[in-house]
């Protein structure tokens, strides 16, 4: 029953770090579509 265990908790760390990948390129992504406009390109009113 241990390397039943064993197995889970690998499974369980393989996909946690895999959710990590896409959660830090899903906010990489935002952050390329929704990058903020700098003052210095900004139309004067």
């Amino acid at each position: 029953m241990i390397p039943i265990l064993q197995d889970i908790r690998a499974w369980f760390l393989l996909v946690l770090a895999l959710a990590m990948v896409v959660f830090i390129c899903a906010i990489a992504g935002m952050g390329l579509v929704l990058r903020p406009v700098r003052w210095a390109d900004r139309k004067r009113c």
